[in-house]
């Protein structure tokens, strides 16, 4: 679950990504339908298992937020808010999620409690897939 304080600002889409490939894909994506905004959300437990620097050099210059899941790590979360990201996923059971939020206000970051709902890339059409999404979700 996230809080509603967390994605008040947030786009309406949120897609996940774990390869370049898949990055340009969301940037096509995203280009052909002006208007449009996403964020990106890692893999799950990816900053545990894939870490900062990973996430970094995946999403720079992506321009849109870009979230990184730590799962229960809650100094993996802290670790990438203070190494710049601009946001971060911890699960809803963390007990430093306040802390942490405290954290990204400071930083000029977002933490979001639980993972949102997210488009998952996948498949031999998953262009086509991505965009029906972005179709089938409209901002705003």
């Amino acid at each position: 679950m996230i809080d509603n304080h967390d994605i008040f600002a947030l786009p309406r889409h949120f897609v996940v990504i774990s390869t370049l490939g898949e990055m340009e894909m969301v940037c096509t994506a995203l280009n052909t339908r002006p208007g449009s905004s996403c964020a990106l959300v890692s893999e799950p437990d990816a900053g545990c298992f894939m870490g900062i620097a990973w996430w970094k050099a995946l999403t720079a210059g992506a321009g849109m937020p870009a979230f990184l899941d730590c799962g229960m790590a809650a100094a993996r979360a802290a670790e990438g808010l203070r190494a710049g990201l601009g946001g971060v996923i911890v699960e809803p059971a963390c007990t430093q999620h306040d802390a942490l939020a405290q954290l990204a206000g400071i930083m000029g970051a977002t933490c979001l409690r639980g993972r949102p709902d997210a488009h998952v890339i996948a498949g031999p059409d998953a262009a086509d897939a991505l965009q029906r999404y972005l179709r089938s979700h409209p901002a705003g």
